[in-house]
């Protein structure tokens, strides 16, 4: 490659550049969650530092805007389901929901099974739901509190609970993910899901092998599981009653046939305000918990963790960092630095297999860059459309190369939408799950490997 090649790619790449090494940099500052914080600002410089560099040419503020406001509607409706969530965990939790589900949880699941468990459970939810943030945002908060009880770690019960809901979402006849990959390269859903079982399934199955492995050499102190599970039931806020399932199953099931996720989300919200309200709650509690969320004072922090949480406000670091994400990835595409990184990946192109492992990397980077899975999927699919037919390759590994990619690693990025409203809905921080989110990265090394094997087999 010749100086001036190099120097454009440079220069192409800078914006990836400038913002890990903010990300490095304010990973110092910021001792607390980089989610109130140090995201946001490497995020907000990243993108101010690459729009210095090409503020000068002419009609670029014109397309800066445009890219702008395209971003921030892609991605409004993912802030507007986080608020809902934000709301439902509120009421749930001041309505006893909450404290039911981690009671029932405490019951069905158990120590030397638990993480293998999770995943299939959250599996098994997300593929009837077809939604992982609905999976997560309810019976994944639940969960984290029953993994609590139990003495496992939050990161291994996060991680846990992630992989299950991507398995699900993935595989889901109902996943707005699963359906808009099938549509954009015009493969039969059904055909799409049974393709993408071909790397779906090996490492589900992988995860759960490494799930039971590291629950059998590694489980819960005794004496710390016995701690815990005493605080909990001596709690005068545990109580379970038959009719806190209602709104569960309100939210599943009308998520199950078809209703959107701010209608199910919705249901659910309303529900466990009447229930409040017949229990004698005041409105202003009602209100409140919508608001700031609900946090118990039993004098135990432990059980105060466990049954607390939710409110609109506890969101708002999430929607600020998805909206500084929304202007890096504005700036990205107003600013041509993504067309240009897209231009570079096609000329490495000689083979099909090439093609393929060039709409997964693209997948991956326009994940990183924009904020919006949708986008992750959406864009390689016009942007290889061309090349996929010149090398007569068939629709069906298109779909599950942008799904292999996309789908699977947006929970992982902290400033995409999934992964800020996996670290809010759980509360713990992406990088903290990441490495024990192994479907995720069993999934993206078997998908990449098993393209690599075929490209250097011929």
């Amino acid at each position: 490659m010749k100086r001036r090649e190099r120097a454009l790619v440079l220069l192409s790449l800078s914006p990836l550049i400038y913002l890990l090494i903010f990300v490095i940099l304010f990973r110092f500052v910021f001792t607390s969650d980089p989610l109130y914080g140090s995201h946001q600002l490497s995020l907000f410089l990243a993108g101010f530092v690459a729009l210095l560099q090409r503020f000068r040419k002419h009609h670029i503020q014109s397309l800066l805007r445009q890219s702008l406001w395209r971003n921030f509607l892609s991605v409004l409706p993912a802030m507007l389901i986080l608020l809902f969530v934000g709301m439902l965990i509120g009421s749930w939790a001041n309505a006893g929901i909450l404290s039911s589900m981690i009671f029932v949880g405490t019951k069905i699941l158990f120590a030397p099974t638990f993480l293998p468990g999770v995943t299939i459970l959250c599996g098994i939810t997300a593929v009837i739901s077809g939604s992982s943030w609905t999976t997560a945002g309810t019976l994944g908060v639940a969960l984290m509190g029953v993994g609590n009880i139990l003495g496992f770690s939050p990161e291994i019960c996060a991680g846990a609970i992630v992989s299950g809901c991507y398995f699900g979402d993935k595989l889901s006849p109902l996943s707005d993910t699963t359906n808009l990959a099938s549509s954009l390269t015009g493969v039969p859903l059904g055909t799409h899901i049974r393709y993408m079982m071909k790397t779906t399934i090996p490492s589900f199955l992988l995860c759960l092998i490494a799930y039971a492995l590291w629950n059998f050499y590694n489980p819960p102190l005794l004496v710390v599981q016995n701690d815990i599970l005493n605080q909990f039931f001596s709690s005068e806020y545990l109580s379970f009653q038959p009719y806190h399932m209602v709104p569960v199953i309100l939210v599943f099931g009308s998520a199950m046939f078809g209703l959107k996720a701010v209608y199910s989300l919705s249901l659910g919200i309303l529900s466990s305000m009447l229930f409040t309200y017949l229990g004698g709650a005041p409105l202003t509690d009602m209100g409140k918990s919508l608001l700031f969320g609900f946090y118990p004072e039993t004098g135990n922090p432990n059980v105060d963790a466990l049954l607390g949480g939710g409110g609109i406000i506890a969101i708002l670091p999430t929607e600020i960092l998805i909206l500084t994400a929304v202007w890096f990835g504005g700036i990205l595409e107003g600013m041509g630095y993504l067309s240009e990184i897209l231009t570079l990946m096609k000329k490495w192109i000689y083979v099909k297999w090439d093609v393929l492992l060039a709409s997964m990397g693209s997948s991956f980077i326009l994940n990183l860059t924009t904020a919006d899975q949708y986008l992750s999927l959406v864009v390689p699919a016009r942007a290889f459309r061309h090349l996929a037919e010149e090398y007569h390759i068939d629709g069906k590994e298109v779909s599950r190369s942008l799904e292999d990619s996309g789908t699977i690693t947006s929970p992982l990025i902290p400033w995409n939408s999934c992964g800020a409203f996996m670290a809010t809905s759980l509360k713990i921080s992406t990088f903290a799950y990441l490495p024990y989110a192994w479907f995720n990265l069993f999934h993206i090394a078997l998908a990449t490997s098993l393209l690599l094997f075929r490209k250097y087999k011929k």
